[in-house]
């Protein structure tokens, strides 16, 4: 019989089969997981993502650094990939603990913890809304108007000061400032940037996709860094000291900026106000971090193109779309991913035909049960031929 388990299986099959040949690129199962991807913080777990994650092994944030609710927030909107993103937001007074400086920040769990000589992959979106700020006026300088303070970092490796209390500036800061993104490698005697590169020009309220290769070392000869934005390999192998000796590195990210940005009570020397009452409030988003053994183990966990330059919520001072729930209530919408594939580095190139193959399986089903049906009326007409 044509509906009988085996035809049944027979007929799915050649679905699958006709699927492959159409759309060869087809995975074999939806979801999969590469050995060699090493952690996820893509905020996926709704508000839940934020913290707590601080076992090996686990998945998401561990630690928040925030006295305010509105200082990091879970939202659908907008959104590089899947259901959420965070929001952080930094002003004047936000100073947290025993730490300087004003910090929205979280930090993960031991598997970010990178030791001296590891090599290692890292994947993430950044968006800086439309009124983004990228400097304020030096607050020890406010004689000279070329004096600047940046706006905030938002992607920091700092140094774990062997168990005690960390002093002095990260060895590696990523962020933006009125016109560029930048990266800064720091020199540990001075705290200051022994390096600062421009990365490349900032387009505000679009997603910039970041994917970063390092070999982490205190040795200026052994360490070495490459970074790609949108598939543009910005800086090619950068070969410099990245961590300081003796001490490991870990991520962490959010709006770190100078405690005096915002300071309602700084004066120029003319006796103008610097600042209004607002404390000067500044916004990011983050989105899809990954961190891998590999390259191919980021650009499998992340096949899309290059976003969407519209994307851009509440353009940084408003208020926030709705926080997004934990995983196992509500849902939020997509926005900002493009289906356009883009050159990777190695030769890589993203495509839109797993989704169009999904897309194409209607029309396959139906092309098959017209063939099935013609096959069952050629053996209707031969029964009846064969009994008359």
């Amino acid at each position: 019989m044509l509906g009988s388990a085996p035809n049944m299986e027979k007929t799915t099959r050649k679905l699958i089969l006709g699927l492959v040949f159409l759309f060869p690129g087809l995975p074999v199962a939806a979801q999969q997981t590469d050995p060699d991807v090493i952690w996820k913080g893509d905020f996926e777990s709704g508000a839940s993502s934020l913290t707590g994650h601080c076992s090996p092994g686990d998945d998401q944030w561990c630690v928040m650094q925030a006295t305010r609710p509105q200082q990091i927030q879970v939202v659908p909107d907008p959104v590089a990939q899947g259901k959420y993103a965070v929001r952080f937001e930094v002003k004047y007074g936000d100073l947290f603990s025993y730490y300087s400086d004003s910090r929205s920040m979280l930090s993960g769990p031991p598997a970010l913890w990178e030791d001296e000589g590891n090599e290692r992959w890292y994947r993430w979106q950044a968006l800086w809304p439309q009124d983004w700020v990228g400097s304020y006026p030096k607050w020890d300088e406010l004689w000279n108007p070329s004096a600047r303070s940046w706006g905030g970092s938002l992607v920091v490796w700092h140094h774990d000061a062997n168990g005690g209390v960390e002093r002095g500036s990260a060895p590696l800061y990523i962020g933006a400032e009125d016109t560029d993104i930048w990266l800064c490698l720091v020199d540990q005697a001075t705290s200051e940037c022994r390096e600062k590169i421009s990365l490349a020009p900032l387009q505000r309220s679009h997603w910039h996709d970041f994917i970063m290769h390092a070999k982490w070392s205190s040795q200026p000869r052994v360490g070495y860094l490459e970074i790609w934005i949108d598939g543009v390999n910005v800086l090619p192998k950068h070969v410099a000291q990245n961590m300081y000796p003796g001490m490991r590195n870990y991520l962490t990210v959010g709006l770190y900026r100078n405690s005096h940005i915002g300071d309602p009570n700084l004066l120029y020397p003319n006796g103008q106000r610097v600042y209004g009452t607002t404390g000067a409030p500044g916004v990011a988003y983050l989105d899809g971090f990954i961190s891998g053994k590999t390259q191919q183990s980021v650009l499998n966990e992340r096949p899309w193109g290059t976003p969407a330059p519209d994307a851009g919520g509440d353009g940084g001072t408003g208020s926030p779309s709705q926080a997004g729930p934990d995983a196992d209530g509500g849902t939020g919408p997509q926005a900002g991913v493009a289906a356009m594939g883009y050159q990777l580095p190695g030769g890589g190139c993203t495509s839109g035909g797993a989704h169009l193959a999904w897309l194409a399986l209607p029309l396959l089903a139906i092309a098959f049960t017209r063939r099935l049906r013609g096959r069952r009326a050629t053996l209707e007409r031969d029964s009846a031929a064969g009994n008359g």
